[in-house]
């Protein structure tokens, strides 16, 4: 039983990862087939589209990790599906709109019609593949993610024999395997019933793009502050750390569908959470001990000279420890997540982000710029400060009797 578990686990972990490898063999391939300048305008729109699909699919795909397992049968959770899919469709519209409205009227070197086309084979790749993580059917999940990266190569040679920017064949790709999954999902036995458009998915959607939102700014910082050679390093540094929280983050996703049974069942999500934060905090540890490594030997690669080696090293490690300390509080932002506690998390990333850009602004204000170890101080207190706020809202959701609402 223990073995079988660790097998789920390690496929969870693989099934996470595979959306961030994804991007990193199709841009790669995209070097190749077409040139480095267009991989940076079709690298430029896929970044814009991730960042709307905070509001198309990533906050939907959460209710979805939600709701589906919890629906009693498959025609229920199929049912479940599709009414969240009707609300992100709806979402990606409005958001396509946005876009066609400000290609129109501003102007960009990163063409609107590219973003489109990405967001919406992105937002359907999305929504569909996480019904299946749902069902915690993750060797099918990585079958079709294989599959992608198949249908992804294959489009960017053909269309690019036909002079199709760089852009369309990775949008292309995404939406055919999402359609495909779409077809192994089935359609629902009847059409949603006293329908209407729930704004939950933009909350939870909102929500990760905040939590998000200060570890994104660390690099423009660290170029802002110490110029762009120090901001390479950073970014390489910044990277690993993000690869390195994959496994907490699988662990906490592995975790969901069974805490969005419970609450179903009306039982106690105690014991599980309590299991869960012991589980994400080993391999926090673990994680930063590998990162401590990484960092060291990126900063003798890169051959800082003697003033900055120490700098450049000490600000890393602040790098990796703020982004596993950020993990920390997984096991509580699922807590809110199952319970569809939407506001209380955007209430608690907003004071967490309102306050980072204050203590920034504040310091700006006094000494005329910016200081990244000052950053970086200011990030890990707001870290702490957030995970405090998760653990201390999720406590009271932890009993059947505190049920959302």
């Amino acid at each position: 039983m223990k073995y079988g578990r660790l097998i789920g686990k390690a496929e969870a972990v693989v099934a996470t990862g595979m959306p961030g490898l994804y991007r990193v063999i199709a841009f790669f391939g995209v070097q190749k087939i077409y040139s480095l300048g267009e991989l940076g305008t079709a690298a430029s729109a896929f970044s814009v589209a991730q960042i709307l699909a905070y509001f198309t699919a990533i906050g939907w795909a959460s209710l979805i990790l939600v709701r589906v397992p919890a629906a009693r049968g498959r025609d229920a959770a199929i049912q479940r599906f599709y009414e969240l899919l009707c609300m992100g469709g709806v979402s990606a519209v409005v958001v396509c709109a946005g876009v066609l409205l400000w290609a129109r009227f501003f102007g960009s070197d990163i063409s609107g019609n590219e973003i489109i086309a990405i967001l919406i084979g992105w937002s359907v790749y999305q929504l569909t593949r996480h019904y299946f993580l749902a069902h915690r059917k993750y060797r099918r999940v990585i079958a079709y993610d294989l599959v992608l990266l198949s249908a992804t190569a294959s489009f960017v040679v053909a269309l690019h024999r036909i002079g199709v920017p760089a852009g369309w064949p990775l949008g292309i790709a995404l939406a055919a395997v999402g359609i495909f999954m779409l077809m192994n999902i089935g359609w629902p036995g009847r059409l949603p019933q006293g329908w209407k458009f729930e704004p939950k998915g933009l909350e939870f959607g909102f929500t990760n793009f905040l939590s998000g939102g200060i570890a994104l700014s660390l690099v423009p910082i660290a170029n802002i502050a110490d110029g762009a050679r120090f901001a390479g390093v950073i970014s390489l540094i910044a990277s690993f750390s993000l690869i390195s929280a994959l496994i907490p983050r699988a662990i906490s996703m592995y975790r969901l569908p069974e805490l969005s049974r419970l609450v179903s069942d009306g039982q106690p999500l105690t014991m599980l959470t309590t299991q869960t934060a012991r589980e994400v905090a080993l391999a926090c540890g673990a994680a930063f001990l590998v990162n401590s490594a990484i960092v060291l030997m990126i900063v003798l690669y890169k051959g800082a000279d003697a003033d900055a080696f120490w700098y450049t090293l000490i600000c890393g490690l602040a790098i990796c420890a703020q982004g596993c300390i950020s993990m920390l509080g997984m096991a509580y932002s699922s807590v809110l997540m199952v319970r569809e506690e939407s506001r209380m998390s955007v209430t608690i990333n907003l004071v967490s982000c309102g306050a980072f850009v204050a203590a920034l602004g504040a310091f700006y204000l006094s000494t005329g710029k910016l200081s990244f170890p000052f950053t970086l101080a200011v990030c890990l207190a707001i870290t702490l400060l957030r995970n405090v706020m998760l653990k201390r809202q999720s406590a009271s959701l932890l009993l059947p009797a505190a049920v959302a609402g």
